[in-house]
C-alpha cells in the first residue's frame, strides 16, 4: 500500500510539472523600414528561446540567410540586399528544430527619385557579389551606394558632399566620412550607433579636420587622416596626421605626424600649397602591420613601421628612396595597398604625367635592402582611360583586381567612362560595371560578399 501511495505522489508530481517543448515555435516575423530604402529590421519572435534563422529571397534574386547570434525569444534582423519593386518572401524557423517554419511576404516600392536617377549596367561575373561604392559627386546623391548585379541594392546617406572615405569593420557596422559630422558608425539599416566629430570652435578636438580615408584595423579599431598644421619658417604647412580610434570606447591616439620625417623644404610636388602640402588620399595596413599611405601631392608612396617609429620605404616625388624606371612611376595617385608583403598595388592616375594622358592599376615589387622598386604588373584599358582623380585598384583573394575608372568625360581633361574592371592577373576582364545617370564622379569602389553577415540560403518550407 505504501508503494502504490508513493508512485501515485510521483505520477501527480510529473503531471503538474511543465514539459519543455521539443520542438519551438515561431510566433511571429514583423519587419519595418529604416533609412535605407532597401534594408529592414525584421524582428522574430519565438514561443520559448532558442536560435533563430531569417531566411529571404524572390524570383531572379539570391537566396539569402542570417542566422541569430544567441538564444533568445526575440531576434532583429538587417535584411539587406533588397531590389526596388520586389515581393520578397520571408521564412523564420528555430535552428534544429522540427518545427514548420512560420513565413511571411515583404513588399519593396520603388526607388526614391534620387537613387533611381543613379544608373549601373553590369556585364560578366563578379568574383564578390556586391559593389560597394563611395560617391564623390552625383546630382541629389551622396554616400554609399550598393550593387548587385546591375542593380542598387542599398545606400547609406550621409548629410551632404562628397564622400571621401568609407569602411567595414568586422562586427559588420559601416564608418562613413561624413563632410558634416565627421566619422559615423552605423549598422548596414543605417542606424548610427556612434561619431567622432569634426573639430570645430564649439567642439575642439585633439586632432584637425578628418579627410580623405578612414580604414578598419585588423584590430577593429579605426585609423583615419586628418590635417595637421606646423609652422615652418616663415610658412604656416597643413600637413597629415594619422589617428586612431575606438568607437567603443571612444579612446583616440596619434599614431603619426608627416612633420616627424617629411620636409616641407624639399618634398614638394607640382601641387603642393602651403594650406595642402601633401594631400594625403590613401591609407591601408599592410601584412606585417606597416601602414601604406598616398601622398598624392607629392607624388609619393610611403609605408611607416608597424610600431609607427619611422618610414620604411619611400617610393616617388622628389625624395623616394627607391630606384624606379621614369616610366613606372605613378602621377596623382589614389589608393594604395600591399595585398602580400613586399608587393603594393597603387591605383596611378597619371595626373600630370608627362606623355599621354593615362589612367591605370600597377604593382611594384619592393625590395627596401637594394632599395628598388620594380613593376611587375600593370593592368591599363584598351582603349586607354583617363581618370585625373579619384579610383582605386583593390586585390582579391582569387588574384583578380578591381579597378575603377571614376571621373565623367570632361572633368579635369578626363575621357570616360565611370567604368570598374576586373580583371584577371593575365589582364582578361571577367565583369565590367559602367555608372550613368546623375553620376558624375565616384571615389572608390569595395568588392564585398556580404552586406550584413547574410550567406546563400535555401528555403526549407513548401514553395
Amino acid at each position: 500500500m505504501r508503494r502504490r501511495w508513493f508512485a501515485l505522489l510521483a505520477l501527480l508530481a510529473a503531471c503538474d510539472t511543465p514539459t519543455k517543448s521539443d520542438d519551438p515555435q515561431i510566433l511571429s516575423i514583423v519587419a519595418a523600414t529604416t533609412v535605407n530604402p532597401l534594408a529592414r529590421i525584421v524582428t522574430v519572435t519565438l514561443a520559448e528561446p532558442g536560435r533563430a534563422r531569417l531566411t529571404w529571397g524572390a524570383p531572379g534574386t539570391p537566396v539569402l540567410t542570417l542566422l541569430g547570434d544567441s538564444l533568445s525569444l526575440t531576434h532583429r534582423f538587417v535584411v539587406t540586399r533588397l531590389r526596388a519593386n520586389t515581393s520578397y518572401t520571408l521564412e523564420a524557423q528555430v535552428e534544429g528544430s522540427n518545427a514548420a517554419p512560420l513565413r511571411t511576404s515583404l513588399e519593396i516600392g520603388a526607388l526614391p527619385p534620387n537613387l533611381a536617377a543613379a544608373t549601373f549596367t553590369a556585364t560578366g561575373t563578379p568574383t564578390e557579389p556586391v559593389a560597394v561604392i563611395e560617391i564623390t559627386s552625383a546630382t541629389g546623391l551622396a554616400g554609399l551606394v550598393m550593387v548587385e548585379e546591375g542593380r542598387i541594392v542599398g545606400h547609406l546617406p550621409i548629410s551632404s558632399g562628397s564622400l571621401f572615405g568609407a569602411t567595414r569593420r568586422a562586427n559588420g557596422q559601416f564608418v562613413l566620412l561624413d563632410p558634416l559630422h565627421g566619422l559615423v558608425v552605423q549598422n548596414a539599416a543605417g542606424e548610427e550607433v556612434t561619431r567622432l566629430p569634426h573639430p570645430s570652435a564649439t567642439i575642439p578636438t585633439p586632432y584637425g579636420r578628418i579627410h580623405h580615408d578612414v580604414i578598419a584595423t585588423p584590430r577593429n579599431t579605426i585609423l583615419f587622416i586628418a590635417n595637421e598644421t606646423q609652422r615652418v619658417g616663415a610658412d604656416s604647412i597643413v600637413g597629415e596626421a594619422l589617428w586612431e580610434w575606438t568607437p567603443e570606447s571612444n579612446a583616440i591616439v596619434k599614431r603619426w605626424s608627416s612633420f616627424t620625417e617629411l620636409d616641407w623644404n624639399t618634398l614638394r610636388g607640382s601641387r603642393s600649397a602651403p594650406g595642402n602640402w601633401l594631400h594625403g588620399n590613401g591609407i591601408n595596413v599592410g601584412p606585417r602591420g606597416n601602414v601604406v599611405m598616398s601622398l598624392r601631392n607629392a607624388d609619393h608612396i610611403i609605408s611607416i613601421a608597424p610600431d609607427w617609429s619611422r618610414i620604411e620605404w619611400r617610393l616617388g616625388g622628389p625624395t623616394g628612396t627607391l630606384t624606379l624606371p621614369e616610366a613606372d612611376r605613378s602621377w596623382g595617385q589614389h589608393y594604395v595597398s600591399e595585398p602580400v608583403a613586399g608587393r603594393v598595388l597603387v591605383f596611378d592616375n597619371g595626373f600630370d604625367r608627362p606623355g599621354p594622358a593615362f589612367s591605370r592599376a600597377i604593382e611594384y615589387a619592393i625590395d627596401p635592402v637594394a632599395k628598388t622598386a620594380t613593376k611587375v604588373w600593370e593592368y591599363r584599358p584598351s582603349p586607354d582611360i583617363y581618370a585625373a582623380l579619384v579610383g582605386s585598384a583593390r586585390r582579391l583573394s582569387n588574384g583578380n583586381t578591381v579597378a575603377l575608372f571614376g571621373m565623367l568625360a570632361g572633368q579635369s581633361a578626363s575621357t570616360g567612362p565611370i567604368v570598374a574592371h576586373e580583371v584577371t592577373a593575365a589582364g582578361t576582364v571577367v565583369w565590367t560595371l559602367t555608372a550613368g545617370g546623375r553620376l558624375t564622379r565616384l571615389y572608390r569602389l569595395t568588392p564585398m560578399r556580404t552586406i550584413a553577415g547574410e550567406v546563400t540560403g535555401t528555403f526549407r518550407g513548401a514553395n
